[in-house]
Parts: C-alpha cells; sequence; structure tokens
C-alpha cells in the first residue's frame, strides 16, 4: 500500500495519471514513461511487464502499466537487478514479506558502494589539493594504495595463467 500509494503521488503530480479503463499502445507507453519501446520488451521477456491485449500485432498496456514502470524504475535506481525487481514483484503481490531479505541484503550492497565512492571522492579530493607534482610520489597516495593493495574488499581477479 505504501509503495503504490508513493508511485501514485508521484504521478499524480506530473499529470500523468490515466483512465482506469483505457489501453495504452506500447508508444503511447513508451512517451509516459520516458524509455524506448524496446525496452519496455525488454521488460516483457524478462517477465515484468505484460501487455494486457495485442491489437492488430500491436501491443496495449492497461493504464496501470505505466505505474508499473516507474516501479521498476525506482528498484532499478535504487540498485536492483530485473531478476531481483521480479523477486520483489512477485513478493509484493502475493503480499508476503519475502522481499525483506533481499531488501536488506540491498541495503549491504549499497553500504558497501557508499563507502567505495566516499574513499573514491577522499583519494580524489587529495589528488587535487595534493601539493606533490607526481601523486605517486605522496606519501599519503602510497599509503592509500598500499592499503588497496592489501584490502579484503575489493575485487579479486584471478591469477593470469601462463601457457605450459
Amino acid at each position: 500500500m505504501c509503495d503504490n500509494l508513493l508511485v501514485e503521488v508521484h504521478f499524480k503530480s506530473r499529470g500523468v495519471m490515466s483512465n482506469p479503463s483505457r489501453l495504452i499502445a506500447i508508444g503511447e507507453l513508451a512517451r509516459r514513461t520516458g524509455l524506448a519501446s524496446s525496452a519496455l520488451r525488454y521488460y516483457e521477456r524478462a517477465g515484468l511487464l505484460s501487455p494486457t491485449t495485442r491489437t492488430g500485432g500491436r501491443r496495449h498496456y492497461g493504464s496501470s502499466s505505466v505505474e508499473r514502470v516507474a516501479l521498476i524504475q525506482l528498484c532499478q535506481d535504487a540498485g536492483f537487478t530485473l531478476r531481483e525487481i521480479q523477486a520483489l514483484l512477485t513478493a509484493w503481490s502475493r503480499r508476503t514479506h519475502l522481499w525483506a531479505p533481499l531488501a536488506k541484503a540491498k541495503l549491504r550492497e549499497l553500504d558497501t558502494r557508499i563507502a567505495q565512492a566516499e574513499r573514491a571522492k577522499t583519494l580524489v579530493q587529495h589528488a587535487l589539493a595534493c601539493p606533490h607534482r607526481n601523486l605517486v610520489t605522496c606519501p599519503n597516495f602510497r599509503a592509500t594504495l598500499e592499503a588497496y593493495l592489501d584490502s579484503r574488499e575489493r575485487p579479486r581477479q584471478p591469477a593470469m595463467r601462463t601457457p605450459a
């Protein structure tokens, strides 16, 4: 209920609420949501969006599809993958709390990405203010570089194997 209210308020404020009984062609849905028709067809293939009917080979959607696309976009903006969004939508439609573990995992992932972004911002700010002409010779930069190499947080790449 809270999620639907957020989307409804957002769309009412933009003046895109529509007649609930009216069908929308794919081109109109694309225009209202700011997405390309190909993106909407991709959402269909991913199981996130379904046309209500086809007329003359053309897809037509219910007016609630505008809100559905907005919800998908909000979830993408929050960092959810399409597969995760499918799981969220399924859990929400069944009115279960099975979405909570996925949301908690996403929060942990976002916290990690925020911490990485903060470290990157600090490094760039230091680079801009650093009195050393060559950043690699800066003791602060070198310490950061060594800490990064020793860090368990950074993604590990498999060692390159040499041909035998």
